[in-house]
């Protein structure tokens, strides 16, 4: 991928967009010098054709004539005129000027154009009438004369040129200063974006310290930025102790799985034993394997649980599981182990659709609900009931609530019920074949598909779980029953 710098694209767009204003500005100032300097011109060859008007004198002859006294004009030598009358009689003409030069001028043409000699003029037309002898008895004659009067236009077209030249240099030395300026300015602004990046590199595996610089926050464009590095590298520190320190729970507990299997097989090999004592030896240690496997199996569900959050998709009906009837299953399942720990359980569905679907696929929302009607069996007491109970919430999301009637949780240890290996009762897990992983599964699940899970306990009285997922849709038949299995 080719490597492009925001700086330069930048300095380079300013100065461009520059340029483009200096061009339009320079030839804007240009015409309207021109345009001044023309009107200026025409005031000038209107004035020396009134002088050459003003030359135009009786011939003093009997036909009462007129002509063009060339000895009173002082005129530059490079002009040109022609003096007419009406009639066409030519009164006079500078030496340079060609008789043909007329030709082109339309009728009533105040100013306009010729080129002679690679050189071009611009002229003006003058009309005027000339009394002879007006003082007369007979109130003399009068005399149309038409003056043609033409000056080069080089001097305007130098100063132009000369004008163009001044601007252009000005333009080039404030174009470069300002390019200068903007490359300075673009890399202090930039900054504090190359201070962010270099603490951003410093975050390695060991070192998860990281202080967004005071200056990137004082941007407006880059307070964002820093914010968002902050909260994700501190969510990836989360998620990365919370797998390291996962690793090491497991390895800790497999271990001490092993380190009793290990125990169990040598105190059966210190010496010889009777049948019945290695029998009730090899039953331990399959007892004790039967909990590492499932121990290691807990630890997959769990791993499985935390990556849907990940990869999971918009519920579709594929993802979706009808939700009284798996919870039915659940409790059907643990109906043995009820029945063994003398519990009753109770399910109560409460909502206008028998068939509601929530959206968690079956096996998972199956895993969430036995884990959480197996703990509810496992610390009841004898002649206890454990009580499920479906609800619809008004935001069509769908609510169970598990009650039991055990010893429940003390107050220092609800907090960290969620905890990964957290026994609230280190002496029954052995009894129960308690992993700790059961409540951090329920939760991985739970969230996983953007639900939520909330625990209430109180010390001899019990507890109750609350956990709720949404739902994919609703019916509008009404439904309401109760599904009751007794020990």
């Amino acid at each position: 991928m080719k490597v492009h710098s925001i700086t330069r694209r930048l300095s380079a767009f300013v100065l461009l967009a520059e340029l483009l204003l200096a061009g339009c500005t320079t030839g804007a100032d240009l015409l309207y010098q021109r345009r001044q300097a023309l009107r200026s011109f025409d005031v000038m060859l209107h004035g020396r054709a009134d002088s050459v008007f003003g030359a135009v004198q009786d011939a003093e002859d009997n036909a009462d004539d007129i002509k063009l006294d060339a000895l009173a004009l002082h005129l530059p030598a490079s002009d040109l005129y022609e003096v007419r009358e009406d009639t066409g009689k030519l009164l006079g003409r500078s030496p340079g000027w060609q008789g043909a030069a007329t030709s082109g001028i339309g009728p009533g043409s105040a100013t306009w154009s010729i080129k002679l000699d690679h050189h071009r003029y611009r002229g003006i037309t003058l009309h005027g009438i000339r009394g002879i002898d007006l003082d007369e008895p007979g109130g003399g004659s009068h005399h149309g004369v038409q003056v043609y009067y033409a000056a080069s236009t080089h001097p305007i077209t130098h100063a132009l040129w000369e004008a163009a030249r001044f601007l252009l240099l000005t333009n080039s030395i404030l174009l470069l200063g300002t390019g200068l300026i903007i490359v300075l300015v673009l890399r202090r602004g930039m900054a504090p974006l190359k201070l962010l990046a270099a603490e951003a590199a410093q975050v390695s595996a060991s070192s998860w310290a990281f202080q967004a610089p005071v200056d990137a926050y004082a941007v407006e464009e880059l307070a964002p930025l820093a914010s968002a590095l902050d909260a994700a590298l501190k969510r990836l520190e989360l998620s990365f102790r919370q797998q390291k320190d996962f690793v090491s729970d497991a390895a800790h507990e497999l271990k001490t799985a092993v380190t009793i299997v290990k125990s169990s097989l040598q105190l059966l090999s210190y010496r010889p034993r009777s049948p019945e004592h290695y029998q009730a030896g090899l039953e331990g240690c399959l007892a004790d394997c039967a909990r590492m496997e499932e121990l290691v199996q807990k630890m997959l569900a769990l791993a499985r649980a935390e990556q849907i959050s990940s990869t999971l998709s918009l519920p579709t009906a594929r993802t979706s599981t009808e939700l009284a009837g798996c919870l039915a299953d659940a409790v059907a399942q643990m109906n043995t182990l009820a029945a063994l720990r003398q519990v009753r359980t109770e399910l109560h569905i409460e909502v206008s659709d028998a068939s509601l679907h929530v959206a968690m696929p079956s096996d998972d929302l199956t895993t969430l609900s036995t884990n959480l009607v197996l703990n509810a069996i496992q610390h009841s007491h004898p002649g206890g009931h454990v009580k499920i109970r479906v609800q619809q919430n008004a935001d069509g999301s769908a609510s169970v609530e598990i009650r039991d009637q055990g010893e429940g949780i003390p107050s220092d240890d609800l907090p960290f019920v969620f905890d990964r290996f957290r026994r609230g009762d280190p002496s029954r897990s052995r009894e129960t074949g308690g992993t700790g992983l059961g409540l951090a599964i329920c939760k991985a699940i739970v969230e996983a598909y953007r639900g939520y899970i909330t625990i209430e306990s109180t010390v001899g009285a019990g507890t109750t779980v609350i956990f709720g997922v949404p739902t994919i849709h609703s019916a509008s038949s009404d439904s309401r029953k109760m599904i009751k299995s007794s020990a």
